[in-house]
């Protein structure tokens, strides 16, 4: 990119970023609670896949692994035995063909955890898309849709990121408000493009379905305090995945240099203990966490890290 980021995208909320896994949080060096059930959708490849491994590297006792793909599941079920085990770990994995566009998979996905395992501890709602490649004309222009003429891909762009983690979020809101005894946390994906407001960046299907998560976070956080739940909108990095790894404007080659296992560290991190402090707010996995934690005060009193208007 040509000029920093404004202030107001966060990218330097923490004086220190990262882009690789800082060595206070290597899910390798935590311990989680004994149990911790964990439950990561869009698991299959990409940020959910290296999530799922971060928990079984930090000693989740149970993880429900769900995508769309099941040869996808297999190639992460076998993974998260071997990391579990390297690591001196046990995990029991429930692998399951979950589409979050439709209620009857996520509650049949929901109904599965319940007979396994009774219990939820960490919901990560992370299965998302961005808008489907457009043809690009002069070489170098960008391959994402640009304004509204060229996105027609917003009832799956929506229906999958915003809808999709609604759906889960209200599937599994009752297990996680039973849980008592654990962190109860709710863990989205969403996106420091939800700042854009440039969508030869960011397709603006893409842009609003991020920005509504974060808003939806909010309120889970609010209307579910009274149950102990942590809800918490977090922002990956810019990781090469599936989604993006055949990105052609020019701007992308220089946001998507982050660790691949970063975003997983970082919800380890988030879900070892509650971290009511942090609900309904955005976080970054790019943020420092010691720094973050030293600005807990300032971040609480001043209501930090929500979407506002500014007047």
């Amino acid at each position: 990119m040509g000029s920093p980021p404004p202030p107001h995208v966060g990218v330097s909320f923490t004086p220190t970023n990262h882009a690789k896994i800082p060595s206070n949080i290597d899910p390798s060096s935590t311990t989680l609670p004994n149990p911790s059930v964990v439950v990561v959708t869009g698991a299959g490849k990409g940020l959910g896949y290296h999530i799922s491994l971060a928990y079984a590297k930090a000693g989740a006792s149970g993880i429900s692994i769900s995508s769309r793909t099941l040869s996808d599941l297999d190639t992460l079920e076998k993974e998260i035995s071997k990391t579990a085990a390297e690591h001196g770990r046990k995990i029991e994995v429930l692998k399951s063909v979950c589409d979050v566009t439709s209620e009857e998979s996520v509650n049949a996905l929901e109904e599965e955890v319940k007979q396994k395992w009774g219990r939820v501890d960490v919901v990560m709602a992370n299965a998302g898309i961005i808008s489907a490649y457009v043809e690009n004309g002069k070489d170098g222009e960008s391959n994402l849709p640009v304004g509204l003429v060229q996105d027609d891909d917003w009832v799956r762009v929506l229906d999958i990121n915003l809808k999709g983690t609604w759906r889960i979020s209200k599937a599994f809101m009752p297990l996680l408000v039973a849980s008592k005894d654990g962190p109860q946390t709710l863990i989205c994906s969403t996106s420091i493009g939800a700042h854009s407001t440039d969508s030869e960046l960011t397709p603006i299907a893409y842009n609003v379905s991020k920005l509504a998560c974060n808003r939806l976070i909010e309120h889970v956080a609010n209307d579910q305090k009274k149950d102990g739940v942590c809800a918490i909108a977090l922002h990956p990095g810019g990781v090469v995945t599936p989604q993006t790894q055949n990105h052609t404007n020019a701007a992308w080659g220089s946001l998507l240099g982050d660790d691949e296992g970063l975003a997983g560290a970082v919800c380890v991190w988030l879900t070892k203990e509650k971290r009511l402090w942090l609900s309904g707010r955005y976080v970054s996995s790019n943020w420092d966490v010691g720094e973050l934690q030293g600005m807990r005060e300032r971040i609480v009193e001043e209501d930090l890290l929500k979407f506002r208007m500014a007047v």
